[in-house]
């Protein structure tokens, strides 16, 4: 899907922020986390310029900016947190409650819920 959906510099900043602070939510970093940030950062197009902008980026700001993304690329940012997640196998509860605030405070929750009704 990443492949198929543009950001902007703006946005793309937002997205490193946002993967920084999931990838410190265990207090723990591992080399597969890194790996899939570093792959992500390749599928995106992520420069060093946008990437220290992005690393700087207060995680707040950062929610601001996906909440004024449309709804693919607002789909497709939890689909990348959700990559950072599954990196290392060890899915943990401050991991899960980061990416239940980003996705309640960005309308992401909204989008898959209404996905999940026209399914029925």
């Amino acid at each position: 899907m990443t492949e198929n959906v543009v950001y902007t510099s703006r946005q793309k900043e937002a997205i490193v922020s946002l993967i920084i602070e999931m990838i410190n939510a265990d207090r723990k970093v591992t080399l597969e986390e890194l790996h899939i940030s570093n792959v992500i950062n390749s599928e995106l197009g992520i420069t060093d310029d946008i990437f220290r902008v992005g690393c700087a980026l207060d995680v707040i700001y950062a929610i601001q900016i996906v909440k004024e993304m449309n709804d693919e690329q607002k789909l497709n940012t939890g689909l990348l947190l959700t990559r950072i997640i599954d990196a290392d196998g060890d899915v943990n509860d401050n991991e899960l409650s980061l990416l239940a605030h980003i996705c309640n405070e960005t309308g992401i929750t909204q989008l898959l819920d209404m996905q999940d009704e026209q399914e029925q």
